[in-house]
């Protein structure tokens, strides 16, 4: 039996060796079939140089690898994973911002020997305020506890209690790193661990209550109510406020964090020092809203939180807003004098046509619409009121509502209207002299509703248009054959004659009452056939003629107030040679005079005119009504 077996194993032998014989021929045979001759195998030497640089490669990464193995197995302060000390943080996952919470650091020695040095340190979260901890911290920090040895197996723990604050839904992480050395080790190892809370809530309440719609320039008022929800005493709050932009503060009860005078003023934070356990505070801000904005609506922000060791060191606890709906009236109101809204001079006895222009321009109706005009100064002729509406007089203010204008009891929106009255001035007679008598004209519109709401004294004013009156100068221009002790000033034949020639003087005077003037200038023109005869006396000023122009004139440079006719005046002579063509007519000597001066108090040009002087003499007692032309050789 063992023969056969012996004959079967050789016959096996056989067929592998034969097998692995095809299968090489198959590996090392040419493409033709043959077998390559390997009698003569050329044997290509390695270079030494490069044999030597591959070696020293290789040693080199070697070192390196060991070098790296060697820190990450002995350098200090590395971990070596969880082999060693078993570390663990927890902590509430949510709390009240402002609340205790308690924090537990547990560790353990998983390892098979003793640990050394094993000290725990810890690093609070932002605005953790430490109370206590069990056991006690071995540094000033409040954040380290030194161990010293944990035996194989030993465990600990550590409970720390404080109070934690920071923005309701921010995370708030505590980590604890565990540093050791083991008995069989010479250099250090730790282990870190954290656990996070969530800010849900705060201990904190705050509300916000104000009107929900205010009128523009109207007196609003926002309370901001305070609360203490926990059981402890709270330190260092504050309270801040964001005005809207058209929000003008005016006074705060209790006043805000710094008075008025301080150089770091603010009218929009409050510090609560200490906020008693369930107690709680308000403050009353009193302001308005300013009508030149084109906001429809204002959000006033209130924020309470707690308030750090500088004034932008600030954590939010909460914060709760207010819209309040800005309702504007827009009542455009104009005021017109004579055309023209702006100021400007007037004159004694002058008529002023005044216009009242209204339009509502908002968005609701506005009711019951009174509109007065007050004219302040003593130079309007109240008798000489023209008021087609009726209008209530009450001193110096005429008043209209709805009883006299019906349009008045509704203006809705984009309706427009015109009140209009004329009043003149005195006359300079009755106005005493001095410093210059100025008109002041306003009007005002009182608005008791606006759309739904009522307006307790909400007005509107026009422009206010100030019209100064300009000094009462006057001009006197005469023509005269003799003065006024009767003795002949003019030559010549008189009623003028044909062919003969006649002189005559011509005066000219000027008064002023209330401001000095200066830039004066009085002239006249001359008309054919009347002659300047350069005969002419000027008692201030200069006197010129132009023989071109045929323009007489006379310039002052300036007259004082209160100066009557005889302080200032001037005379120059004409003559004229009547011809044919003007029998029976009367000789025109001097055209029309015009006077212009610089009112210096109301900075306006005054401009007054006298007409021609004829030969008629007017003024002349003697030799006035003589002034026809006659012809005696007829």
């Amino acid at each position: 039996m063992q023969k056969n077996r012996l004959k079967q194993l050789k016959k096996d032998f056989n067929t592998g060796d034969e097998s692995i014989q095809k299968g090489l021929m198959k590996i090392y045979s040419n493409a033709d079939g043959t077998l390559p001759d390997i009698s003569h195998l050329e044997v290509r030497r390695r270079s030494r140089l490069r044999t030597i640089i591959i070696a020293a490669a290789g040693i080199s990464i070697i070192l390196a690898a060991a070098a790296w193995a060697g820190f990450l197995l002995f350098g200090t302060g590395r971990s070596i994973a969880s082999k060693s000390i078993k570390l663990a943080v927890s902590g509430p996952q949510s709390i009240a911002s402002g609340d205790e919470v308690t924090y537990v650091i547990e560790y353990k020695n998983i390892d098979k020997v003793d640990l050394h040095d094993v000290e725990v340190i810890v690093r609070y979260p932002d605005h953790f305020t430490f109370a206590s901890a069990n056991p006690a911290p071995t540094n000033n920090f409040s954040s380290s506890w030194s161990i010293g040895t944990l035996t194989k197996g030993q465990s600990g723990t550590i409970e720390v209690r404080g109070t934690l604050i920071g923005e309701v839904g921010s995370i708030q992480t505590v980590n604890a790193t565990i540093q050791f050395r083991p008995a069989n080790f010479s250099a250090s190892f730790k282990e870190t661990a954290s656990a996070d809370s969530q800010i849900t809530s705060s201990i904190l309440e705050l509300n916000i209550e104000g009107p929900v719609e205010s009128l523009t320039e109207k007196k609003v008022q926002y309370i901001v109510k305070y609360q203490n929800n926990s059981e402890e005493d709270l330190k260092n709050i504050k309270v801040k406020l964001q005005y809207p932009g058209q929000f003008v503060f005016q006074e705060a009860t209790p006043p805000p964090l710094t008075a008025e005078d301080s150089a770091n003023a603010k009218n929009n934070e409050w510090l609560i020092e200490t906020l008693p356990g369930q107690g709680g505070g308000e403050i009353s801000i009193n302001g308005g809203f300013t009508p030149n904005d084109d906001s429809l609506q204002a959000t006033m922000v209130a924020q309470i939180g707690f308030m750090g060791a500088t004034d932008d060191d600030f954590s939010l606890q909460q914060e709760k807003t207010i819209i309040t709906k800005i309702i504007k009236p827009d009542l455009s109101l104009n005021l017109i004098i004579n055309g023209s809204n702006q100021n400007q001079p007037i004159n004694f006895e002058q008529e002023l046509t005044y216009s009242i222009v209204y339009k509502n321009l908002g968005q609701h109706d506005l009711s019951d619409v009174s509109i007065s005009l007050t004219l302040e100064g003593d130079v309007v002729d109240w008798k000489s009121l023209v008021d087609q509406h009726g209008g209530r007089r009450n001193g110096n203010t005429i008043i209209w509502n709805k009883d006299q204008i019906s349009e008045l009891d509704v203006v809705r929106p984009l309706t427009e209207g015109t009140i209009d009255l004329a009043v003149k001035a005195r006359d300079g007679a009755s106005l005493g002299s001095g410093t210059a008598l100025t008109l002041i004209s306003k009007a005002t519109a009182t608005l008791p509703r606006v759309g739904d709401m009522t307006a307790e004294a909400l007005s509107v004013d026009s422009n206010e248009i100030q019209n100064s009156i300009n000094t009462d100068i006057q001009l006197q221009s005469q023509g005269r054959y003799f003065d006024d002790d009767n003795i002949p000033v003019g030559s010549g034949p008189l009623p003028p004659v044909v062919g003969q020639k006649t002189s005559f003087r011509i005066y000219w005077s000027l008064a002023n009452s209330l401001h000095e003037v200066g830039d004066v200038i009085v002239t006249t023109v001359l008309p054919p056939g009347v002659e300047w005869d350069n005969k002419f006396l000027a008692g201030v000023g200069s006197m010129s003629y132009s023989s071109g122009t045929k323009i007489v004139t006379w310039k002052i440079d300036r007259i004082a107030p209160n100066k009557n006719f005889d302080d200032t005046t001037t005379w120059f002579d004409v003559s004229v040679t009547p011809t044919k063509q003007q029998v029976r007519k009367l000789l025109i000597l001097a055209d029309q005079t015009t006077l212009t001066a610089h009112d210096k108090v109301t900075d306006s040009v005054i401009s007054k005119t006298s007409p021609a002087i004829t030969s008629n003499l007017e003024d002349d007692p003697i030799g006035g009504g003589k002034g026809l032309v006659i012809d005696i050789n007829q």
